[in-house]
């Protein structure tokens, strides 16, 4: 809009600057005959004598006002040009302002966190201390909950992982299953497991997220364990989900591609030697890899702080799990509607049954196998029906 109101303004003055300096006409008029008409002569006469004080002056003089008038105009077209850039200068300014970058982003991600353990595959990049111009001002820090203080510590193994809450609780409930004796050791195998893990922890990505646009951009192959009744050798698979689980035995490359090759080349020039776990094996000559076993606890690539983690998982707010049951002495579930609608012969059930606990009693009280007549039980799991199972 700027250059336009520019071009606008200069074709304005160029129209004033011609009507304004157009060259007087000749004052002598002569008919045919060679004699003035008298009217006309009178009234050219009444004319001169009434503009006499606005007559225009010399050829001169007007072609210097006029490269004057010309010069005035363009300085005020180059004024009007400069106070437009300031304005857009101005306006960029504003903008970037605005929106911060995203190395902005993670060091306030680091600020906040950092002060309970490390996060090393958030960013290569050191912290930057603040300098306080008035450490007198600083207000004191609360004391943290117990809530508080497990909100930072689930904070700071998924943003490691690079991975949101709902990720982070699937793989809590897969950890905390019937006969898991440590599930957090459980859990840190799991996410250590992870195909965009396993490129950090090489030291072909600098950090989880340039590990999660290699597997993205079809950069990672893999290549699963041959079986016995396979017929032939499993070939090379390109990977694209950053939250593929590895196996034991899988084979990891990086694809074959003179793009893919000169990427993780230069990722670890970057970053130099780095320290491979004993359960992964890792060629940097020849980018490839492979899985042998499950992370130990001591090796994880994060320091997790157990009690704060596993408090809130295995509290009354903390992650629902499937409660199973499976009939005695056999690794069969029982389902949850039983005989089409019957109590379920679980082992607390059935000693209900036998004992008759709950048979005065009412309301919520009263065990779902008592409920109905007082001596027999309508939903008596003993009890042969249809087995109709909806």
């Amino acid at each position: 809009m700027a250059w336009k109101a520019c071009v606008l303004s200069l074709l304005v003055l160029s129209l004033c600057a011609s009507v304004a300096f157009v060259a007087p006409q000749t004052s002598g008029t002569t008919s045919r005959n060679g004699v003035l008409e008298s009217a006309r002569g009178q009234r050219q006469v009444i004319i001169s004598q009434d503009a006499r004080q606005f007559a225009p002056p010399s050829s001169t003089s007007s072609a210097g006002s006029f490269s004057l008038f010309c010069r005035l105009s363009a300085a005020a077209a180059c004024a009007v040009i400069a106070s437009s850039a300031r304005k857009q200068q101005r306006a960029e300014k504003v903008v970037v302002r605005i929106f911060p970058s995203r190395a902005m982003h993670r060091q306030k991600t680091m600020r906040r966190l950092e002060p309970y353990g490390e996060i090393p595959a958030w960013s290569r990049k050191p912290l930057l201390k603040k300098r306080l111009v008035q450490p007198w001002r600083k207000r004191p820090v609360r004391r943290l909950s117990p809530f508080g203080r497990y909100l930072y510590e689930r904070s700071r193994v998924r943003c490691h992982y690079n991975i949101n809450v709902r990720q982070l609780t699937k793989y809590v409930l897969r950890a905390f299953k019937e006969g898991r004796k440590h599930p957090i050791d459980h859990l840190m195998a799991i996410l250590e497991s992870r195909i965009d893990n396993f490129c950090w922890r090489v030291g072909i990505a600098p950090t989880m997220a340039a590990a999660r646009f290699m597997v993205r951009e079809n950069h990672i192959q893999i290549r699963s364990e041959r079986v016995s009744h396979d017929y032939k050798d499993p070939e090379w698979v390109t990977v694209n989900t950053p939250s593929h689980l590895l196996k034991l035995g899988d084979e990891i490359r990086v694809r074959p591609k003179p793009r893919s090759q000169g990427l993780a080349k230069r990722h670890q020039d970057e970053d130099g030697p780095v320290e491979v776990p004993s359960h992964l094996e890792w060629d940097r000559e020849n980018l490839i890899g492979r899985y042998n076993d499950l992370c130990d606890s001591q090796e994880v690539g994060i320091t997790v702080n157990e009690d704060h983690l596993i408090s809130k998982f295995l509290g009354p707010q903390g992650v629902r799990q499937r409660h199973i049951r499976w009939f005695e002495g056999t690794t069969i579930p029982i389902e949850k509607i039983y005989n089409g609608g019957r109590i379920r012969p679980t082992p607390e059930n059935i000693l209900n049954m036998k004992r008759g606990f709950g048979l005065n009693a009412r309301g919520y009280k009263r065990p779902p196998c008592l409920w109905g007549r007082k001596k027999n039980p309508l939903n008596n799991p003993w009890e042969y029906g249809s087995k109709v199972k909806v």
